[in-house]
């Protein structure tokens, strides 16, 4: 007794049936024009998904597919049928993986399964390099690619990653995404990006049209290249790095350089006489080596150097030549501290005694300095530096040391 029309699709009906569902309950007894219309058109669902639901009020089942149940829920929702929802739900929950896990967050939101929405969202971000290569990415908006680069739980690699996910993204549609390249790209830690990935991104049409990102891609590449990224710049990135890549650091601080000179004069020790003030830095994720500050004094070799607390600290160690045993290389009483925040090193109070090839490590807030060849005929012995209180402090008792080679 009544045609049910869903896109180009009639469907005959029977009014006592339909009455079943929350919405056409009402509909049937409320003043509505469908009450006594012999044709009802429904809209925002789809044919096939409605068909599902019509075979469900007459049979009392339903067949629910990976192709159908966006259709299925969404008609269900609309015609308030809550055990249809809950089967779409269970069905999504018992064929969900990696591979459709944004397809399951999105529903998830719509239709407020806030326990599947939770796992999925977890599941993309501890997962991103790999989500990011499904067909599912590509669809994603901007706001909802954005929304991903901003949480602060997303764990990846390298920012690698993230660049090749949003070039991947991008490409699918350049035409229509590229006015959202730049709020996006803001996102990206380019600090944390090889120099090879900044010159790939330079050449990317979208990027070439966009002299705000051109601007900051060139720019960091150029930092990286002359080695200038260093200190407040690079620890912004290290405070901002994604979960899972390392916030280690390589430093290669001082020593001495061979000249060529010197090496063809067969003189072991003069080849060493000059010493280097300079201290590089090694980003493993960039695989780029930076300079920082530069020492404030020569110190040949034979120093202590040793982090903590976001600092790095340099003692001892002698001045000329590298030669251990030339009267004139006296164990340095010098100690000196790099701030990676400010890109500054600071002198500190002269050590108690002067220390050469001795080992340090900062513990609970105190620097230790312990064995090594010392100015004074306490080589089994140790000092300590309390970092809060700025000043050498009274150590430990050392116990008895059966080797001078202390690690």
């Amino acid at each position: 007794d009544l045609v049910v029309k869903v896109q180009d699709m009639e469907f005959p009906c029977h009014r006592a049936v339909l009455a079943s569902t929350p919405y056409f309950k009402v509909m049937f007894s409320s003043d509505f024009t469908e009450r006594r219309s012999k044709v009802v058109q429904l809209h925002e669902i789809d044919s096939d998904g409605f068909s599902k639901i019509l075979d469900f009020l007459y049979t009392g089942e339903i067949r629910i597919s990976k192709d159908d149940v966006h259709n299925i829920l969404q008609a269900a929702h609309m015609l308030q049928i809550d055990k249809i929802t809950e089967y779409c739900r269970a069905f999504i929950k018992e064929n969900y993986d990696l591979s459709n896990c944004l397809s399951a967050m999105r529903l998830s939101d719509l239709y407020g399964f806030s326990d599947l929405r939770e796992q999925a969202r977890k599941d993309t971000l501890s997962n991103f390099s790999e989500v990011s290569q499904s067909e599912e990415f590509l669809t994603l908006s901007g706001q909802e690619l954005l929304d991903l680069l901003t949480d602060k739980k997303l764990q990846v690699s390298g920012e690698e990653n993230i660049v090749d996910a949003v070039i991947r993204w991008l490409d699918h549609d350049q035409e229509n995404r590229r006015t959202a390249i730049v709020s996006i790209f803001q996102e990206i830690h380019l600090m944390s990006v090889r120099v090879s990935t900044l010159k790939k991104l330079e050449m990317h049409p979208v990027i070439q049209d966009s002299p705000e990102c051109l601007a900051k891609v060139t720019a960091v590449k150029e930092k990286h290249l002359d080695g200038t990224s260093i200190g407040a710049e690079l620890e912004e990135a290290k405070f901002r790095q994604r979960l899972g890549t390392s916030d280690d650091l390589v430093l290669l601080v001082g020593g001495g350089m061979i000249t060529e000179g010197s090496m063809a004069m067969g003189d072991y020790y003069a080849a060493y006489t000059t010493p280097l003030q300079s201290v590089m830095c090694l980003d493993p994720d960039t695989e780029q080596y930076y300079h920082v500050t530069a020492l404030p004094m020569h110190i040949t070799g034979y120093m202590s150097v040793t982090s903590g607390e976001r600092c790095l600290y340099v003692t001892g160690g002698r001045a000329h030549p590298f030669c251990v045993y030339d009267p004139g290389s006296v164990p340095l009483r010098q100690a000196f501290r790099y701030d990676f925040v400010t890109n500054c090193w600071t002198k500190l109070p002269d050590m108690p005694r002067g220390r050469a090839g001795h080992q340090s490590v900062v513990v609970d807030g105190k620097l230790f300095l312990v064995g090594g060849d010392t100015d004074d005929t306490s080589a089994f012995s140790m000092d300590r530096y309390d970092l809060k209180e700025e000043a050498w402090i009274e150590p430990p008792t050392l116990p008895e040391i059966a080797s001078l080679d202390l690690t």
